[in-house]
């Protein structure tokens, strides 16, 4: 991690939390070559060599940002995995997918154009969380298909047109627009689902409302159970 903790608890986060917001927007804005330490520590109003105590080096705070937002991804979407029907789990994870890459696109942008800026390990690490992510993608796929949930497609290449469709909408979703992130990841998770749903598994809108029936009754039998 490129974050420490060498000085006062307070006063030490607090400054470490504004390097990487720093770090983030000039990344973001001139891309990682063309940021120095000189220009983040000006823009946090310290001295260079006080970065130091914070960062171990430019180059690790580039990987601490983006490891943390592949591990916040990661962490975000395995809440998902509660959920017990295989075609509602898809359409969470996309959901999920298109708000948090709406919500988060600076460091979206940094994941997409700086890999090429970290060492061969560090750029490994990242590269198997974004495996690790897509497995999720993959599976429920595979569930579906085995299900008969899904259309028989090809697994790897229907995940990677997920993924990369919805995460493009962190290049223009704009909290200006005419739609809501919410409203916006809604309409990307039901094209999902009715790009990959087999009509032999009937409608999917009346798959949906069972769906969304059954979880309130499971939730009215959990809040009763808790009295």
């Amino acid at each position: 991690m490129a974050v420490s903790r060498r000085r006062g608890r307070a006063a030490g986060e607090s400054t470490a939390g504004e390097i990487r917001s720093v770090a983030l927007d000039l990344f973001y804005k001139h891309g990682f070559q063309a940021t120095t330490l000189r220009h983040i520590a000006s823009r946090v109003g310290i001295q260079v060599g006080s970065l130091y105590n914070h960062i171990t080096a430019r180059a690790a705070l580039l990987f601490d940002i983006m490891a943390t937002v592949m591990q916040a991804l990661l962490a975000d979407q395995g809440q998902v995995a509660q959920e017990p029907d295989v075609v509602e789990r898809m359409r969470l994870l996309v959901y999920h997918h298109v708000r948090f890459h709406g919500e988060r696109a600076k460091e979206v942008f940094i994941g997409n154009s700086e890999l090429r800026s970290l060492n061969r390990q560090q750029r490994a690490r990242i590269v198997a969380l974004r495996h690790e992510y897509e497995q999720m993608f993959q599976k429920e796929l595979e569930d579906g298909i085995r299900q008969g949930k899904f259309l028989r497609v090809d697994v790897q290449v229907t995940s990677f047109g997920i993924l990369a469709m919805t995460t493009w909408v962190s290049s223009w979703y704009s909290a200006r627009g005419r739609l809501s992130l919410e409203e916006i990841a809604d309409i990307y998770s039901d094209m999902v689902l009715r790009g990959i749903w087999t009509p032999a598994a009937g409608q999917l809108q009346t798959h949906l409302r069972r769906v969304e029936r059954d979880n309130a009754k499971r939730s009215l039998a959990a809040a009763g159970a808790s009295k």
